[in-house]
């Protein structure tokens, strides 16, 4: 059995209770390129299936595994996609016309539905989530949009006590806690919400986390991660010139006793193709980010330097995106925000 100190599994269990629960399990840099885990209102925004991959390592000085992975896939439903089916042939002997029937409010006005899949390790810590997503989205000018977004959660959360010895079993409080909380493990339910206001230029969205959550046992455990919180996202496309164009965002968010954490991030895109970028986090951590991406395919890394005061914790953190457009008969291309 390899011995590791109550106190290291403490700073563990808050560190992941304080930072990572409270983002739904999916503290991703480059939230931008999976934008319906944050809100479900982009759910469905694209006409097509947008399947992506993440994974994301941090390398410690305490020999601990620090990972996150998810799979989701996001598609569109209803009457736009079959608006474009029907009218296909027109875009091969008049391309404007396509164009036309991609802004009407028939092809606009859509159903939006997918899932994710995602697992978190934290030394000891470990945890599965999976969530639905739903969102209606319907055109309120020729180029504005609404969504209304929901999503339905599952997140079952455990202290993995294999190969973990702690000095004195009986009376150490804190071990006790765990085991009686049903082995350290919680299983819980969440209820969210999520807006947009969009077009093909920029976005504004507002949602929920945690705003209505039920813990199905483990009542004890992790219980410093239960506020509702609130998150409110924009996003720009800038084009500066043919081959360049600049996507600047910023997401704020706000729990009840806590002060509202701002992250920015900054990409530079050259020729449909390439990017290049940075992203920053008050308080926590600044970003390195690159990125290719075709009508098909697209591939985001990102670099993680950490400026909180857990840096030797979560220092060299490493993230990798995949994304593989499905059923995309039209070649349309993902929206740069």
């Amino acid at each position: 059995m390899k011995y590791i100190p109550y106190s290291l599994v403490f700073i563990v269990v808050s560190s992941v209770g304080v930072r990572h629960v409270q983002a739904q399990e999916n503290d991703f840099t480059q939230y931008f390129l999976n934008l319906p885990v944050v809100n479900a209102g982009f759910t469905g925004m694209n006409d097509y299936l947008d399947v992506r991959t993440g994974l994301r390592e941090g390398w410690n000085d305490f020999s601990i595994k620090n990972s996150n992975t998810f799979l989701s896939a996001y598609g569109t439903l209803g009457a736009g996609k079959r608006s474009g089916r029907r009218n296909n042939s027109l875009r091969i002997s008049n391309p404007g016309t396509f164009n036309s029937i991609q802004q009407s409010n028939e092809f606009r006005r859509r159903l939006g539905a997918g899932a994710m899949i995602s697992e978190r390790t934290v030394g000891p810590y470990k945890s599965f989530g999976a969530s639905l997503n739903f969102a209606y989205h319907l055109p309120l000018s020729p180029k504005l949009n609404l969504s209304l977004g929901t999503r339905g959660s599952f997140f079952n959360k455990r202290i993995d006590f294999t190969g973990l010895q702690v000095r004195d079993d009986v009376n150490d409080i804190f071990y006790q806690n765990l085991i009686a909380s049903n082995q350290g493990a919680q299983n819980l339910v969440n209820v969210d919400f999520g807006t947009v206001l969009y077009s093909r230029r920029f976005y504004f969205g507002v949602a929920t986390s945690n705003l209505v959550s039920k813990k199905l046992n483990g009542e004890q455990l992790f219980a410093v991660a239960d506020e509702a919180r609130y998150k409110a996202q924009i996003g720009v496309f800038l084009p500066v010139s043919p081959e360049l164009s600049v996507a600047p965002a910023v997401v704020a968010t706000y729990a009840q006793g806590y002060d509202v954490k701002l992250a920015a991030s900054l990409r530079v895109r050259y020729k449909e193709f390439f990017y290049v970028g940075g992203g920053y986090e008050a308080g926590s951590r600044t970003s390195l980010l690159v990125g290719f991406n075709t009508t098909n395919l697209s591939i985001g890394y990102a670099y993680d330097i950490y400026t909180a005061a857990l840096t030797n914790f979560n220092a060299n953190t490493h993230e990798l995106v995949l994304g593989i457009t499905v059923l995309n008969r039209y070649k349309l291309k993902p929206s740069f925000w």
